[in-house]
């Protein structure tokens, strides 16, 4: 009968690097978006609130991205101690 075995550490390891690379994305996107806004404190005009107003959707889409991609690192670390939970109830059965 096969055995089925989860690296329930390298399973957790994901997670933890999923969102470590949300972190680092969030990071990223708040650094872009000041040093943009910076850049245009001496831009006046349509052209200023244009770009302002794109660059300000795009931040917000790009946070709520990284949002859901933490939230999917959580997930994964939480499956992997579920994993690790039931491991550990089955092999305390005795059958």
């Amino acid at each position: 009968m096969p055995k089925y075995v989860c690296d329930i550490e390298q399973v957790y390891s994901i997670g933890e690097k999923v969102c470590q690379v949300a972190q680092d994305i969030n990071s990223s996107v708040t650094n872009y978006s000041s040093r943009i806004d910076s850049d245009l404190s001496t831009w006046t005009g349509t052209a200023k609130d244009a770009f302002t107003k794109t660059n300000a959707t795009q931040v917000q889409t790009a946070t709520e991205d990284t949002t859901y991609i933490n939230e999917l690192g959580d997930f994964i670390k939480e499956a992997s101690r579920k994993i690790q939970e039931l491991e550990e109830q089955l092999a305390g059965l005795s059958i």
